[in-house]
């Protein structure tokens, strides 16, 4: 972001792995985060020093976050039950899917259903480091 500023955009998405059981739960605590506005805050806390790792003991971890970054707690209950809130997960969750776990097409070439996962314009880097990312980034904005 600080390299390529407006030319760039960071987007978020949900895929909880089936094998994580509070996977689902947190996705949903960051959404109605979101919805007050500290979706990123919420997210960077749960992942914040591998924190999602004391998820298996307190699934309601989050909770307590929440107040830390000075949610109103009431309200993220209530969001928290909101049946749109699940569906959108699905449906991010769904978009990955779609993509197969194969690596034998030309356009998803690579990709593998894990987290976290990163696409620049739907391509996967073939690293995880900011040499791999500009490299992509740098032949998206030559095109």
């Amino acid at each position: 972001m600080e390299k390529y500023g407006d030319n760039v955009k960071v987007v978020f998405k949900n895929f909880p792995l089936s094998s994580h059981k509070q996977a689902f739960k947190a996705a949903k605590y960051s959404i109605a985060a979101g919805r007050q506005g500290k979706f990123k805050e919420m997210y960077m806390k749960i992942f914040e020093n591998n924190t999602w790792r004391e998820l298996r003991n307190n699934e309601d971890l989050p909770k307590i976050i929440a107040a830390e970054i000075g949610l109103d707690i009431d309200q993220l209950m209530i969001d928290m039950s909101d049946p749109s809130v699940d569906a959108l997960i699905k449906a991010e969750a769904k978009q990955l899917q779609s993509l197969g776990n194969s690596y034998d097409t030309d356009k998803y070439a690579g990709v593998r259903l894990a987290v976290p996962k990163f696409f620049i314009n739907g391509r996967e880097p073939a690293g995880r480091d900011i040499n791999a990312f500009s490299s992509m980034i740098d032949e998206e904005l030559k095109k």
